[in-house]
Formats: structure tokens, C-alpha cells, sequence
């Protein structure tokens, strides 16, 4: 990891949605910290699915901010949204 990405972290939709599947997930969500819920920090975008079924997860885009002073970094991963936390996306 170069010293432009910020440090691992656990994200989480700053609104409170459980999963993000095929057939019910929003095209962007504002993201938050699991260590600060209430401050936004980047927002996740929706890039495409794992699959054509319904029940499959929408795969997401995160662009966050380490701090507010700074330009949003787009993270390499993909992400899905499950059990209301970003997850790593592993194929």
C-alpha cells in the first residue's frame, strides 16, 4: 500500500441498509467509519453485481477522504455490502 491510500478500515453506509443485492441496493451510498458512524467520509458507488440472479450482491466502487483537508482516494478493491458493513469483494 502506497503512502496516498489510506489505512485499511471498515467502512459502513452512513445511511442503514442490511445488504446491497441485485434486486435492492441503491446506486451510491455516503460511507462512514465503523470507529466514527455519524461523520461521512467518502462515498460508495455502485459498478455492477457478482451475478444475474437477484439475490446476488452489487459490487461497489469506495472513494474515501482520511481526513476532511484531503483529496478522496478511490480504493483498489471491490466492495459488497453485507450484514451493513463494506466487505472486501473476493471472487
Amino acid at each position: 500500500m502506497d503512502a496516498s491510500q489510506p489505512a485499511q478500515q471498515i467502512y459502513l453506509p452512513a445511511a442503514v441498509p442490511s445488504s446491497g443485492t441485485r434486486q435492492h441496493s441503491l446506486s451510491k451510498y455516503l460511507l462512514a467509519r465503523r470507529e466514527t458512524p455519524d461523520r461521512v467520509c467518502g462515498l460508495a458507488r455502485r459498478v455492477g453485481y457478482t451475478g444475474t440472479k437477484e439475490t446476488d450482491f452489487a459490487l461497489y466502487r469506495l472513494k474515501v477522504r482520511a481526513t476532511p483537508d484531503v483529496l478522496a482516494v478511490t480504493l483498489s478493491d471491490f466492495f459488497i455490502l453485507e450484514d451493513g458493513l463494506f466487505r472486501v469483494y473476493e471472487r
